[in-house]
């Protein structure tokens, strides 16, 4: 019997990839690309028999299972002989392109997976583009508006996730921003513009609309006060936001302050966007393509945070995941010798503010080069469980839930919700960079220059930056996509 199912398996799994029809076994050519302008072309030869072809492309992030990609086109025309989608989104030349073709042929589906390709390896030329004729011109699929996947012959299967006000498939494609034009997509993002709450963890920043998109990217730069000039002081003047603060909880703290004594202005402008009114979601995988500030008590906001704060409001009671967090100094140790900077990349759960109990619900993996050197992939999986982690494709760990019953879950109201309470609840996208703070980074760090109990914090913070800001080379945060999966 065992035989029998096993000779069974194999035979289903050659159907699949390549077919029988007829007694004529069909398979898929490798997928050729050539690079055109403002985009990319892919392709594959045309064989009697077929009828339609479909496309599934990914930048810089394998494909686990047959889901949609970044970019989908389906083509019902062949084209010179070949079946061809183009696509306009410029590439970079340390882009790794992975595809999964779906053809139809003589009525019956097949599908298969492509050999990653590297940009850099694409040669000029594979496809005769200037003999296309223009009454046939191929399929252009763009990033905005990218065709759903023909979804005969599939099935939905149920889903962990919960969206905001729609169902969702496993394995689909539920949210994604890639970052086009020349401006932030306001149907998706919202700039918080504000001062942190004078709370345990505050960060020394105003968040305010400095972030911009270029070339595919967003970008997110933190600035001193005033760009340090001579007439620049945080200890003099008045700043008030007006209509445009979006305080969250005391606009008293967070829209105005008024410069005196201990009591200083935001020594950092810095920006921080999120998609609250537009998009939430309760348990997925989360991808981000990102490249990580550099720079001394620097840290990028990569965060998961409430839609409702079912468990209130202050001192994290409704918790906060972070996709990926680095301390970014180039060198920083604690007294003990222990490595805290940005070679050190965490993910995890934020469920107290204490810098002394910041890690309790971190896990962390340790490169010989610093985060910020190079763009890596970011994922968090939450499910009803747990919380899992990846970099670039590699699991670096993972968080049971059971959070109310650990002695450091110090809100009773967690065991009113599930296995992950807090974490039991819609939660939006947040991105940005912040700098010092009461939070992370510990009093243990070597020359940290502000105690994180002072009321001289932010002020002495401040003072120190003629040690600090000569390592802010690269202190920008570049997002290249943000994509949210069901599962």
């Amino acid at each position: 019997m065992k035989m029998r199912l096993w000779l069974w398996c194999i035979s289903f799994v050659f159907l699949c990839c390549c077919g029988i029809q007829n007694g004529f076994a069909y398979k898929i050519p490798p997928v050729e690309m050539e690079l055109k302008g403002e985009g990319f072309i892919v392709s594959i030869p045309h064989e009697a028999g077929i009828e339609n072809v479909a496309f599934n492309v990914n930048r810089n992030r394998p494909f686990k299972a047959f889901e949609q990609g970044e970019f989908s086109g389906r083509v019902s025309t062949e084209t010179n002989n070949r079946w061809i989608v183009e696509i306009k989104r410029r590439l970079r030349e340390d882009d790794t392109i992975y595809i999964w073709t779906d053809v139809q042929f003589n009525k019956n589906r097949f599908r298969s997976m492509s050999s990653p390709i590297m940009v850099s390896e694409v040669p000029s030329g594979v496809i005769a583009i200037n003999e296309i004729v223009h009454d046939k011109k191929p399929v252009v699929i763009t990033t905005e508006t990218p065709p759903a996947i023909d979804p005969r012959n599939d099935i939905c299967e149920p889903t962990l996730t919960i969206i905001r006000n729609r169902n969702a498939c496993r394995g689909e494609l539920i949210f994604e921003e890639n970052f086009n034009g020349n401006e932030l997509n306001a149907t998706r993002w919202r700039y918080e513009v504000r001062m942190p709450l004078d709370i345990a963890d505050a960060e020394f920043v105003l968040y305010d609309t400095n972030a911009e998109v270029t070339n595919g990217m967003l970008k997110i730069e933190p600035r001193i006060w005033g760009n340090d000039n001579p007439d620049a002081d945080i200890r003099r003047g008045n700043l008030n936001l007006g209509v445009r603060c979006t305080a969250y909880q005391n606009s008293d703290i967070e829209c105005r302050r008024q410069a005196f004594g201990r009591v200083v202005l935001p020594p950092i402008l810095t920006a921080r966007i999120n998609t609250k009114h537009a998009f939430s979601f309760k348990y997925g995988r989360v991808e981000v393509r990102a490249k990580l500030p550099q720079g001394d008590w620097l840290f990028p906001l990569l965060l998961l945070e409430p839609l409702a704060n079912l468990y209130g409001q202050q001192a994290y009671a409704s918790g906060q995941m972070r996709i990926a967090f680095i301390r970014s100094n180039l060198n920083l140790q604690t007294s003990g010798g222990i490595e805290m900077g940005g070679r050190v990349l965490y993910g995890g759960a934020v469920l107290r503010p204490e810098a002394s109990y910041r890690n309790t619900f971190m896990v962390n993996t340790t490169r010989d080069a610093h985060f910020g050197e190079t763009f890596h992939i970011y994922s968090l999986t939450w499910d009803d469980q747990r919380l899992s982690f990846e970099v670039d494709g590699q699991k670096y760990g993972s968080i049971d839930g059971g959070f109310a019953q650990h002695e450091m879950g110090h809100n009773y109201a967690w065991t009113n919700g599930n296995h992950m309470a807090p974490l039991d609840q819609e939660f939006f996208i947040t991105l940005g960079v912040a700098a010092g703070g009461h939070g992370d980074f510990s009093d243990d760090c070597l020359s940290k220059p502000w105690a994180n109990t002072s009321p001289k914090a932010a002020l002495n913070f401040w003072r120190d930056r003629g040690n600090w800001k000569s390592t802010w080379t690269n202190p920008s945060l570049m997002v290249d996509y943000v994509r949210v999966y069901a599962i």
